[in-house]
Protein backbone atom coordinates (compact mmCIF):
# COMPACT_ATOMS: atom_id res chain seq x y z
CA UNK A 1 0.00 0.00 0.00
CA UNK A 2 1.13 3.52 -0.79
CA UNK A 3 0.07 6.08 1.80
CA UNK A 4 0.37 9.85 1.96
CA UNK A 5 0.80 11.25 5.48
CA UNK A 6 -0.10 14.92 5.63
CA UNK A 7 2.42 15.81 8.32
CA UNK A 8 6.15 16.32 8.73
CA UNK A 9 8.31 13.22 8.81
CA UNK A 10 8.25 11.57 12.23
CA UNK A 11 10.18 8.38 13.05
CA UNK A 12 7.36 7.18 15.30
CA UNK A 13 5.12 6.88 12.24
CA UNK A 14 7.69 6.34 9.50
CA UNK A 15 9.45 3.41 11.15
CA UNK A 16 6.31 1.61 12.33
CA UNK A 17 4.48 1.84 9.02
CA UNK A 18 7.56 0.90 7.00
CA UNK A 19 8.08 -2.17 9.19
CA UNK A 20 4.63 -3.33 8.08
CA UNK A 21 5.34 -2.85 4.37
CA UNK A 22 3.37 0.38 4.01
CA UNK A 23 5.13 2.73 1.63
CA UNK A 24 4.73 6.22 2.98
CA UNK A 25 5.27 9.73 1.69
CA UNK A 26 5.25 12.62 4.14
CA UNK A 27 4.11 16.12 3.25
CA UNK A 28 4.07 18.89 5.85
CA UNK A 29 1.00 21.08 5.34
CA UNK A 30 1.09 23.46 8.33
CA UNK A 31 3.40 26.09 9.67
CA UNK A 32 3.03 27.81 13.02
CA UNK A 33 4.05 31.26 14.17
CA UNK A 34 4.35 32.00 17.87
CA UNK A 35 2.78 35.29 18.84
CA UNK A 36 4.62 37.92 20.86
CA UNK A 37 2.48 38.30 23.98
CA UNK A 38 2.66 39.60 27.50
CA UNK A 39 3.05 36.12 28.98
CA UNK A 40 2.34 37.18 32.57
CA UNK A 41 -1.36 37.52 31.71
CA UNK A 42 -3.43 36.09 34.56
CA UNK A 43 -1.37 32.92 35.11
CA UNK A 44 -1.34 33.30 38.87
CA UNK A 45 -5.13 33.45 39.27
CA UNK A 46 -5.74 30.11 37.53
CA UNK A 47 -5.57 26.70 39.14
CA UNK A 48 -5.22 24.86 35.83
CA UNK A 49 -3.52 25.30 32.46
CA UNK A 50 -4.75 23.61 29.26
CA UNK A 51 -2.72 23.00 26.11
CA UNK A 52 -3.87 21.11 23.04
CA UNK A 53 -0.58 20.71 21.15
CA UNK A 54 3.20 20.75 21.42
CA UNK A 55 3.16 24.43 20.48
CA UNK A 56 1.33 25.34 23.67
CA UNK A 57 3.84 23.37 25.75
CA UNK A 58 6.78 25.05 24.04
CA UNK A 59 5.19 28.45 24.55
CA UNK A 60 5.22 27.82 28.30
CA UNK A 61 8.81 26.57 28.24
CA UNK A 62 10.26 29.19 25.89
CA UNK A 63 8.68 32.03 27.85
CA UNK A 64 9.68 30.59 31.24
CA UNK A 65 6.09 30.72 32.50
CA UNK A 66 5.91 29.46 36.07
CA UNK A 67 2.99 27.04 36.49
CA UNK A 68 4.29 25.37 39.64
CA UNK A 69 1.58 23.87 41.81
CA UNK A 70 -1.02 23.99 39.05
CA UNK A 71 -2.81 21.33 37.02
CA UNK A 72 -1.55 20.93 33.45
CA UNK A 73 -4.21 19.32 31.25
CA UNK A 74 -3.12 18.33 27.74
CA UNK A 75 -4.74 16.86 24.66
CA UNK A 76 -3.12 13.78 23.14
CA UNK A 77 -0.38 11.32 24.13
CA UNK A 78 2.20 13.08 21.97
CA UNK A 79 1.62 16.39 23.76
CA UNK A 80 2.00 14.54 27.07
CA UNK A 81 5.30 13.11 25.81
CA UNK A 82 6.52 16.61 24.96
CA UNK A 83 5.74 17.64 28.55
CA UNK A 84 7.85 14.69 29.68
CA UNK A 85 10.83 15.97 27.73
CA UNK A 86 10.80 19.06 29.94
CA UNK A 87 10.48 17.13 33.19
CA UNK A 88 12.44 19.67 35.25
CA UNK A 89 10.20 22.51 34.10
CA UNK A 90 7.02 20.62 34.99
CA UNK A 91 8.27 18.78 38.07
CA UNK A 92 5.79 20.49 40.42
CA UNK A 93 2.62 20.25 38.32
CA UNK A 94 -0.23 17.73 38.25
CA UNK A 95 -0.29 16.36 34.70
CA UNK A 96 -3.46 14.89 33.21
CA UNK A 97 -4.13 14.07 29.58
CA UNK A 98 -6.70 12.46 27.30
CA UNK A 99 -6.82 11.33 23.69
CA UNK A 100 -8.96 14.24 22.46
CA UNK A 101 -10.59 17.50 23.50
CA UNK A 102 -13.90 15.88 24.40
CA UNK A 103 -12.25 13.32 26.65
CA UNK A 104 -10.04 15.96 28.29
CA UNK A 105 -13.09 18.10 29.04
CA UNK A 106 -14.65 15.11 30.79
CA UNK A 107 -11.47 14.56 32.83
CA UNK A 108 -11.46 18.20 33.94
CA UNK A 109 -15.11 18.07 34.94
CA UNK A 110 -14.88 14.76 36.79
CA UNK A 111 -11.49 15.15 38.48
CA UNK A 112 -11.28 18.76 39.65
CA UNK A 113 -13.49 21.19 41.61
CA UNK A 114 -15.90 23.26 39.54
CA UNK A 115 -14.57 26.44 41.15
CA UNK A 116 -11.17 25.94 39.51
CA UNK A 117 -10.29 28.57 36.91
CA UNK A 118 -8.50 27.42 33.75
CA UNK A 119 -6.23 29.15 31.25
CA UNK A 120 -6.16 27.63 27.74
CA UNK A 121 -3.02 28.30 25.68
CA UNK A 122 -4.21 27.59 22.14
CA UNK A 123 -3.78 28.35 18.45
CA UNK A 124 -5.95 30.63 16.35
CA UNK A 125 -7.71 27.64 14.81
CA UNK A 126 -8.47 25.82 18.05
CA UNK A 127 -11.81 24.03 18.13
CA UNK A 128 -14.41 25.23 20.62
CA UNK A 129 -15.00 21.83 22.23
CA UNK A 130 -13.17 22.56 25.49
CA UNK A 131 -14.42 26.15 25.93
CA UNK A 132 -18.00 25.18 25.08
CA UNK A 133 -18.07 22.14 27.36
CA UNK A 134 -16.57 23.94 30.35
CA UNK A 135 -18.85 26.94 29.85
CA UNK A 136 -21.92 24.70 29.76
CA UNK A 137 -20.87 23.34 33.14
CA UNK A 138 -20.17 26.77 34.67
CA UNK A 139 -16.41 26.29 34.82
CA UNK A 140 -14.35 29.45 34.36
CA UNK A 141 -12.03 29.39 31.35
CA UNK A 142 -9.88 32.06 29.73
CA UNK A 143 -8.36 31.48 26.29
CA UNK A 144 -5.09 32.98 25.16
CA UNK A 145 -4.13 32.52 21.51
CA UNK A 146 -0.36 32.03 21.56
CA UNK A 147 0.34 30.80 18.03
CA UNK A 148 -1.07 31.02 14.52
CA UNK A 149 -1.55 28.03 12.22
CA UNK A 150 -1.02 28.80 8.54
CA UNK A 151 -0.85 26.95 5.28
CA UNK A 152 2.65 25.85 4.35
CA UNK A 153 4.24 27.95 1.66
CA UNK A 154 4.01 26.33 -1.81
CA UNK A 155 1.80 23.55 -0.43
CA UNK A 156 -0.51 23.50 -3.45
CA UNK A 157 2.39 23.01 -5.83
CA UNK A 158 4.06 20.33 -3.72
CA UNK A 159 0.83 18.38 -3.16
CA UNK A 160 -0.22 18.66 -6.80
CA UNK A 161 3.15 17.35 -7.94
CA UNK A 162 2.91 14.35 -5.61
CA UNK A 163 -0.60 13.44 -6.74
CA UNK A 164 0.42 13.75 -10.39
CA UNK A 165 3.18 11.15 -10.11
CA UNK A 166 2.02 8.78 -7.34
CA UNK A 167 -1.11 6.67 -7.03
CA UNK A 168 -1.93 6.61 -3.31
CA UNK A 169 -4.34 4.08 -1.84
CA UNK A 170 -4.78 6.16 1.31
CA UNK A 171 -4.24 9.66 2.67
CA UNK A 172 -3.99 10.34 6.41
CA UNK A 173 -5.13 13.73 7.77
CA UNK A 174 -3.95 14.83 11.21
CA UNK A 175 -5.99 17.98 11.84
CA UNK A 176 -9.04 19.90 10.57
CA UNK A 177 -6.66 22.61 9.33
CA UNK A 178 -4.81 20.01 7.26
CA UNK A 179 -8.12 19.08 5.63
CA UNK A 180 -8.98 22.73 4.97
CA UNK A 181 -5.61 23.51 3.39
CA UNK A 182 -5.51 20.49 1.05
CA UNK A 183 -9.09 19.64 0.11
CA UNK A 184 -9.29 21.65 -3.12
CA UNK A 185 -6.17 20.05 -4.59
CA UNK A 186 -7.12 16.56 -3.45
CA UNK A 187 -10.62 16.77 -4.93
CA UNK A 188 -9.17 17.50 -8.36
CA UNK A 189 -6.23 15.08 -8.35
CA UNK A 190 -6.91 12.09 -6.11
CA UNK A 191 -8.50 8.88 -7.33
CA UNK A 192 -11.97 8.26 -5.93
CA UNK A 193 -10.78 4.78 -4.96
CA UNK A 194 -8.48 6.28 -2.32
CA UNK A 195 -9.46 6.01 1.35
CA UNK A 196 -9.21 9.13 3.53
CA UNK A 197 -8.08 8.43 7.09
CA UNK A 198 -8.77 10.84 9.95
CA UNK A 199 -6.53 11.00 13.01
CA UNK A 200 -9.52 11.84 15.22
CA UNK A 201 -13.22 12.65 15.24
CA UNK A 202 -12.82 16.40 14.68
CA UNK A 203 -10.66 15.73 11.65
CA UNK A 204 -13.19 13.19 10.39
CA UNK A 205 -15.93 15.80 10.67
CA UNK A 206 -13.82 18.23 8.64
CA UNK A 207 -13.23 15.58 5.96
CA UNK A 208 -16.95 14.87 5.74
CA UNK A 209 -17.72 18.58 5.43
CA UNK A 210 -15.12 19.19 2.70
CA UNK A 211 -15.50 15.98 0.70
CA UNK A 212 -19.03 14.79 1.36
CA UNK A 213 -19.43 11.18 0.23
CA UNK A 214 -16.84 11.33 -2.56
CA UNK A 215 -14.40 9.12 -0.65
CA UNK A 216 -14.54 6.36 1.94
CA UNK A 217 -13.56 7.85 5.33
CA UNK A 218 -12.01 5.89 8.18
CA UNK A 219 -11.13 7.10 11.70
CA UNK A 220 -8.20 5.99 13.87
CA UNK A 221 -9.31 4.23 17.05
CA UNK A 222 -6.55 6.07 18.93
CA UNK A 223 -4.53 9.20 17.97
CA UNK A 224 -1.23 7.33 17.92
CA UNK A 225 1.11 5.72 15.38
CA UNK A 226 -0.41 2.31 16.18
CA UNK A 227 -3.87 3.78 15.65
CA UNK A 228 -2.87 4.87 12.15
CA UNK A 229 -1.32 1.46 11.48
CA UNK A 230 -4.46 -0.38 12.59
CA UNK A 231 -6.65 1.57 10.19
CA UNK A 232 -4.29 1.14 7.24
CA UNK A 233 -3.95 -2.59 7.85
CA UNK A 234 -7.72 -2.95 7.85
CA UNK A 235 -8.15 -1.45 4.36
Amino acid sequence: MKCLLLRESDPRYDDLLSEHDIKITNLSVLQTTTLDLATETSVEIHQGIIVSSKHGVRFIVNNSIDISGKVLAVVGPHTAQIVGKYAEKFDDVTLVWADNATALSEVILSSFPRHYSWLFYCGDKALDIIPRTLSQNNVDLNQLVVYKVEKKKDLDKALGSLLDVDLFQSVVFFSPSGVEFTSDIIKNRLSKECVLVAFGKSTAAAISTCFGDIYVIRICDHPTPSGVLNVLQSL
